[in-house]
């Protein structure tokens, strides 16, 4: 018996788990040398989309990965529907590293938003991707409330870290 899998006194399972879970790769699909400047490496994305407390994948999500520019304009990186399993392929994004920088951590910011029909819309901003990693995200979707108008969206800032220090 897996005593891990329960945890109170009632022994009922977990209703809910949180992660976001980062895992060194042992083999991330890199673009040929020629085409991948000097400065820039990859890390990768994983997005899977559930029902709220992931009782059930949600098929035919949107997720689209982006950086908002300086100009404030939207550039995307990456656009994916989910699969019945309610996941998208694996998302390579570039990472890059400024050459007079010598801090041992670095990383890019990106923005993730993911839309579903009969879901409100879900906003993650400012998670970071870390080259040669696999950065884990499971997102939860809340169904609409029968009858209301107007969708609002769910959006969850990932807050600054000491090693956002060593990346300026």
């Amino acid at each position: 018996m897996d005593y891990f899998k329960f945890n109170n006194r009632y022994n009922m399972p977990k209703p809910y788990t949180a992660k976001n879970m980062m895992a060194k790769t042992l083999e991330t699909p890199q673009l040929p040398p020629d085409e991948t400047p000097e400065n820039e490496e990859t890390g990768t994305l994983a997005v899977g989309v559930f029902t709220a407390l992931g009782a059930l994948p949600v098929e035919n999500a949107s997720v689209n990965v982006y950086r908002i520019l300086e100009g404030g304009e939207e550039q995307s990186y990456a656009q994916n529907t989910t699969d019945s399993s309610g996941k998208v392929p694996d998302i390579l994004l570039p990472v890059m590293r400024d050459p007079l920088d010598t801090s041992q951590y670095y990383f890019t910011t990106y923005n993730m938003r993911v839309i579903a029909q009969n879901y409100y819309t879900v906003n993650v901003l400012n998670f970071r991707i870390f080259p040669g990693i696999k950065t884990n995200y499971k997102v939860d979707m809340i169904p609409v409330v029968a009858g209301e108008t107007g969708a609002p969206e769910q959006t969850f800032i990932i807050p600054s870290s000491p090693i956002d220090n060593s990346n300026r």
